[in-house]
């Protein structure tokens, strides 16, 4: 009974918001229209302004100040959140502003037979934009100072650098390069091009100078003034290409070969670049930090990793037995995959073998992780363990549930009651604003592992958020490549979709960064750079295994699956990212949305739905108490609950 209370408490409290901003837009609206009148005619007093100018159209003003909420609505300016308004919705205010304005033309014509000055449409249109969007804006900032007071003004979006890139090649295949990254193109700056031509030597094309032979590419390199090259060179021999392409490697300076132009790389050539590594697919110089800076923290300690097996988990086992732990235990459901993990470090590290300890439990189950935690009493503990595909999810809700947030609730309960110094959980941007299932249970985890914090102030609990993770079991690489193998052809979901790629180095290095320096309460993200389209991921590896995309391996589209978002984001527009002790990371500031009484009592109740089976019922929990996920599962804009 007062679950349905409170749902109808947010409900009336949703329409009342609504309201106050529609009676916002109003007041704004009718002050943009006394002051454009105010504007136009400065030589009448506010009286006679009113009488001679106003006062006639009363019913025509009146009529339009109800239509504005309606065309406001038809362009969703009432979807998107006080909180997250952002420059995203500058159109929909300037475009819903325009056509409200033509519907006051018109009814002045139909009523009156006449309108106001033409002048006064022109100012009246541009202070609406203003004053609808300033009263989106002040809600926003008032909304985030309630939140975080004076750090708010963080959340402000900072000016970035241009990317400074050179082209490689001054024919047509360069000059069309260039006339995109002109033309088309934001965020260029274009240094110059290279051209071995004696007769292109210091010419302009476009204002763009032709800088010399293409072997000053190894001095901009070294003098790192150049964040990105592109390769126009038709016809070029495949030595000339390798050259090139494996200074760019050494300096880990990313680099494209523009489609249809390099037949070095279209499969005609006998010469083709050295086997595909993972990095070659960041776009961005990977992120590398010294583990020695870390090794305290490993080092003679007794440290679990949940989920071993897996991809991030194998590879956390790997770093952390070079740091000489005293205890390595392997905990995970799968025997196979933590007899592989635990016969690959043996083999690799034989005089440390007698430190690893293989436990296969199932994080959920209570009673099994007390005694695991009885037996080793671990002191850092590194939760990886998760069930992360987001399809198979979708129609798994239940375990997923009962896996990633009752499982976390568990480990982030045993390492405070058996004073373990750290726990380190790995989440997802899947979880900003989630829109699959997968998505919800992480960021619920997330809500877990930090309510715990107050809970147990001898443990510090830390999460960490990971982008997609390139090399990883789950991850497109290995199913492209085999794809590319057979010829294809290559599946890619959607043309637009986009991901935050990193490395499982730089995943790893990540967890056990946070692991060093985090303390309770914090959340962490890697610097990953500008997201990539899966397409053009696809298209990267085809061309660097030898082929050209849609000539030797074609490229087909399968349509979005079940929870899939065609953008992820690291963090949402109520979180500010702040600078981390180690360069190249993030500590994310977030709003506090539960307290530990209230999200321990949502665990309570998913256990009493797994139990029962209440696959409908965990679905409405997730919906009422997940920001962002009832409406993400409708493709409209998340609204946000306010945070407490």
């Amino acid at each position: 009974m007062s679950e349905a209370v409170d749902r109808v408490s947010r409900r009336n409290r949703s329409r009342l918001a609504l309201f106050a901003l529609a009676a916002g837009d109003l007041i704004a609206l009718l002050c943009a229209l006394m002051l454009s009148l105010y504007l136009r005619y400065d030589d009448l007093s506010l009286s006679a302004l009113y009488h001679q100018r106003l006062q006639n159209q009363w019913l025509c003003v009146a009529l339009s100040l109800c239509i504005y909420p309606i065309v406001f609505y038809a362009f969703h300016l009432y979807r998107y959140a006080w909180r997250f308004a952002s420059l995203e919705m500058v159109w929909g205010v300037v475009s819903a502003n325009t056509v409200g304005l033509c519907g006051l033309i018109a009814i002045q014509n139909l009523v009156h037979g006449c309108t106001f000055a033409h002048s006064v449409f022109i100012i009246f249109w541009m202070l609406s934009i203003v004053f609808v969007g300033g009263v989106r804006i002040l809600l926003r900032m008032a909304s985030l100072s309630a939140s975080y007071g004076k750090n708010a003004v963080h959340l402000l979006s900072k000016d970035t650098r241009p990317k400074r890139v050179v082209i490689l090649g001054g024919g047509s295949s360069g000059v069309r390069v260039l006339n995109a990254l002109l033309d088309d193109f934001t965020g260029y700056d274009v240094l110059g091009i290279l051209d071995d031509s004696p007769e292109k030597d210091g010419i302009y094309i476009r204002k763009v100078r032709v800088l010399g032979k293409l072997s000053l590419l190894h001095r901009m390199l070294e003098e790192h003034s150049v964040d990105e090259v592109l390769i126009a060179l038709p016809g070029a021999s495949g030595s000339t290409i390798r050259e090139y392409v494996m200074a760019c490697r050494k300096k880990k300076v990313p680099f494209k070969i523009i489609p249809g132009i390099c037949d070095v790389l279209n499969g005609k050539s006998p010469v083709k670049i050295e086997e595909i590594s993972v990095e070659d697919l960041l776009r961005r110089p990977p992120v590398r930090i010294n583990l020695d800076s870390i090794g305290e923290c490993i080092t003679n300690a007794r440290v679990m990793v949940t989920g071993a097996g897996g991809s991030i988990g194998s590879e956390l086992c790997r770093q952390i037995i070079a740091m000489n732990p005293a205890t390595l235990i392997l905990l995970g459901h799968g025997e196979n995959s933590i007899h592989q993990i635990h016969q690959e470090l043996s083999r690799s590290y034989p005089d440390k073998a007698d430190k690893l300890r293989m436990v296969i439990a199932s994080v959920s189950d209570d009673v099994r992780m007390d005694q695991v935690f009885k037996t080793y009493s671990p002191q850092v503990v590194f939760h990886a363990a998760a069930h992360k595909h987001v399809p198979i999810m979708e129609s798994n809700l239940l375990e997923a549930v009962q896996n990633n947030v009752i499982g976390t609730s568990v480990v982030a309960e045993c390492c405070g009651h058996y004073g373990a110094r750290k726990m380190v959980l790995i989440s997802t941007d899947k979880a900003v604003v989630p829109s699959s299932v997968m998505g919800a249970t992480k960021w619920l985890c997330e809500e877990v592992v930090r309510s715990m914090g107050p809970q147990y102030p001898n443990t510090d609990y830390v999460a960490v958020r990971f982008g997609n993770v390139l090399g990883s079991r789950g991850s497109v690489v290995p199913i492209f490549h085999a794809a590319i193998m057979r010829k294809g052809p290559v599946c890619v979901t959607h043309p637009e979709m986009t991901r935050f790629f990193m490395s499982i180095p730089e995943a790893v290095q990540l967890v056990l960064q946070a692991g060093a320096s985090g303390s309770s309460g914090e959340l962490f993200v890697l610097d990953m750079g500008e997201p990539v389209r899966i397409v053009d991921l696809a298209c990267d590896m085809i061309r660097l295994c030898g082929y050209e995309p849609n000539v030797d391996i074609p490229i087909v589209y399968t349509g979005m699956r079940p929870g899939e978002k065609l953008h992820e984001a690291l963090t949402t527009s109520a979180e500010i990212m702040q600078p981390a002790p180690c360069e190249g990371f993030f500590s994310v500031l977030r709003p506090q949305y539960f307290t530990g009484e209230e999200v321990g009592e949502a665990i309570r109740r998913m256990r009493k739905m797994i139990n029962n089976g209440d696959t409908v019922e965990m679905r409405d929990l997730l919906q009422d108490i997940v920001p962002g996920f009832a409406t993400s599962l409708l493709n409209e804009v998340a609204v946000i609950p306010e945070a407490s």
